[in-house]
């Protein structure tokens, strides 16, 4: 039995005396969001696995750096592996096999996109869309030299297609998470 200045301050803070485990389920708004969580876990699991650590790179915060680190190399081969395939469609001689200049003009579209979709729908600026920056980024973190002369023929497209490729692969990661929230709204 409780004294009443006992049960006023259980109160105070939303409690009922005598309640069972009241630090774990405080109110069904907690309960709520983390059915949500769970459905949202399941959707993002039907993935294969290389394209859940896409999203991972993508939109999870970091973990520990070699997971982090880990997620940015499936994500990287996931992007390389899409790029090289669409240019053989367009019969190409180019490549993006790995430590390829195209590989690492890659790697400098996947950390541009994840900057730009960090924090969801996208609304941060692209931190390199003078190429001038972009290419000297790429000299200052993995000494690939691009030529500035030509540079739309030589690297402007293939950079576009890049960003064209991280998007639809970005686009198939979240699929599952949409229908999911489409139906939850649906259902409100």
């Amino acid at each position: 039995m409780h004294h009443g200045l006992e049960g006023a301050k259980l109160a105070k803070r939303g409690y009922v005396a005598n309640e069972t485990r009241p630090e774990r389920w405080e109110n069904t708004g907690k309960c709520a969001h983390m059915a949500m969580a769970g459905k949202v876990q399941h959707a993002i699991a039907s993935l294969p696995e290389d394209y859940q650590q896409f999203g991972h790179h993508l939109y999870a915060p970091v973990i520990t750096t070699e997971v982090s680190n880990n997620w940015e190399e499936v994500a990287l081969a996931k992007l390389a592996g899409h790029v090289h395939l669409a240019l053989e469609r367009r019969g190409e001689k180019r490549t993006c096999r790995p430590y390829s200049r195209e590989w690492w003009v890659a790697r400098g579209v996947l950390v541009r996109y994840r900057h730009m979709v960090q924090g969801g729908m996208g609304a941060n600026p692209d931190p390199m869309a003078a190429q001038w920056v972009f290419r000297e980024w790429l000299a200052d973190n993995h000494g690939v030299e691009l030529d500035s002369r030509n540079w739309a023929r030589q690297w402007g497209w293939l950079v576009q297609l890049m960003f064209d490729q991280a998007g639809i692969i970005d686009g198939m990661c979240l699929r599952p998470v949409g229908r999911v929230l489409s139906q939850e709204r649906e259902a409100a």
